[in-house]
């Protein structure tokens, strides 16, 4: 985390987590927290920004198949997955820092220049497409 906070210019720790969970996320990383391995993510810190909590719950969203997941009362839930997420996405970049044989910054630029490079994501539809299965009435 030094290393990404120092070469790869993230200016927090949340930072870090936020993009290390999105990494996760994407590579299917999914690495549950051990004690043993330092400190739990403290929610209070990571909630600071009021974007922090739309990136928990869509993850979490894309990975229960429970709409209640998103109830109030699951936030430690939701939580749980975004950390393992962003041990699993830590773990993914120090991985890719030791077969690339780069500096974390070099492997940070990679994994975004190919998230913005992948055309997998959301394709144009005509509005006939995005009404088809709507009745009036």
């Amino acid at each position: 985390m030094l290393e990404l906070q120092s070469e790869g210019k993230f200016p927090t720790y949340r930072d870090i987590l936020l993009f290390a969970a999105a990494v996760g996320f994407r590579q299917d990383r999914r690495v549950p927290f051990a004690a043993a391995s330092g400190d739990p993510i403290r929610s209070d810190v990571l909630m600071a920004p009021g974007f922090s909590d739309t990136l928990i719950n869509m993850i979490a969203a894309n990975v229960v198949d429970d709409a209640e997941i998103l109830d109030d009362t699951r936030m430690d839930e939701r939580f749980t997955i975004f950390e393992e997420y962003a041990n699993g996405g830590l773990e993914y970049i120090q991985e890719q820092v030791n077969v690339r044989h780069q500096p974390a910054a070099l492997v940070v630029i990679d994994l975004v220049t190919e998230a913005f490079a992948d055309d997998s994501g959301a394709k144009p539809m005509s509005v006939d497409e995005l009404l088809g299965g709507v009745t009036w009435g």
